[in-house]
């Protein structure tokens, strides 16, 4: 009675283990089908990072770019992302911060994200905590050289709903995030530093198989400086939000097509509704997965299971 009674906690409990995705042929007689057969993870929405890593022995790479062309509209989601177990992965990323220039910038880092070992079921969420150490940006305006750097602690939740939201993935975290600028040149203000937390959340709805709607919102750290004043640069936050589809064209080929607005949090005033929207874009991007341990396997029999 007792093992039974254990068993359907068990099950109750890891009720996520359902949604576990099997691993790509690591033998030396797959075939390339089933090598690239997937099912493979992605380890983001769009520029917010999720609480799933994209498995070993794979390599994931992720870009996007803007279809405005307008000076400093560059992508915030660009990843390099390499699985070293099922619980972690290194990463190189285009952090998301707002240049001096009121744009998203793509201020580069270099970190590791873990997924916590913890049981997932209807009512648990799986954890995530990545650690980002930021790589100094460089702007010139004029005489004037602009550094900006980011470094964050992620703390990322993911839950997949039931019932009659079936489907519906919510996710929710937060950034602490050490911000800093510097100005050099004519203008030499030395380094501005600046702590923040910053929430962020997002959401997938699964239209059909292949086909998902994507959502994110999050604040995200605003350098903020006047070459004409003779004022030090200050460090405030924006909003950055988006809304998308995800559409899986092979199981280790993804696309994006999403819309993205700006907002200026500092400069908000309680009546500017639509009108604090201070920048916008189109974007498109793409997600390719390598699943190099497969095909070192098949090629030169190593890395085999």
């Amino acid at each position: 009675m007792r093992t039974g009674f254990a068993l359907v906690l068990v099950a109750a409990i890891g009720g996520g283990a359902a949604r576990a995705e099997p691993r790509p042929e690591r033998r030396r007689d797959a075939t390339w089908g089933q090598i690239f057969a997937g099912p493979f993870s992605s380890s983001r929405l769009f520029a917010m990072p999720v609480a799933d890593v994209v498995g070993p022995y794979r390599l994931t790479l992720s870009e996007d770019g803007s279809l405005l062309q307008e000076t400093g509209i560059l992508s915030s989601a660009g990843v390099v992302a390499l699985g070293f177990g099922d619980l972690a992965q290194l990463e190189y990323r285009h952090t998301t911060a707002i240049s001096v220039g009121h744009t998203p910038a793509p201020v580069p880092a270099a970190g590791v994200q873990v997924k916590l070992p913890l049981p997932e079921g209807m009512y648990l969420p799986a954890v995530a905590i990545a650690f980002r150490l930021g790589v100094t940006r460089r702007e010139q305006l004029a005489a004037t050289t602009v550094d900006e750097a980011v470094t964050d602690l992620y703390v990322v939740s993911r839950l997949h709903l039931w019932g009659w939201l079936a489907g519906v993935t919510v996710h929710a975290g937060a950034r602490v995030s050490q911000a800093r600028i510097g100005i050099g040149g004519d203008q030499d203000f030395g380094a501005t530093k600046r702590v923040m937390v910053l929430p962020a959340a997002g959401f997938e709805i699964a239209m059909n198989d292949r086909t998902r709607l994507v959502g994110e919102a999050g604040l995200a750290p605003s350098f903020r400086y006047d070459a004409t004043a003779p004022s030090p640069p200050t460090i405030g936050s924006g909003l950055l939000g988006r809304l998308g589809v995800r559409w899986r064209i092979a199981p280790a080929l993804t696309l994006d097509g999403s819309i993205g607005y700006q907002l200026e949090v500092a400069r908000m005033q309680p009546a500017a509704g639509l009108s604090a929207v201070v920048q916008w874009d189109i974007r498109l991007g793409a997600e390719v997965v390598v699943p190099w341990g497969a095909i070192a396997c098949r090629t030169a029999g190593i890395f085999c299971e």
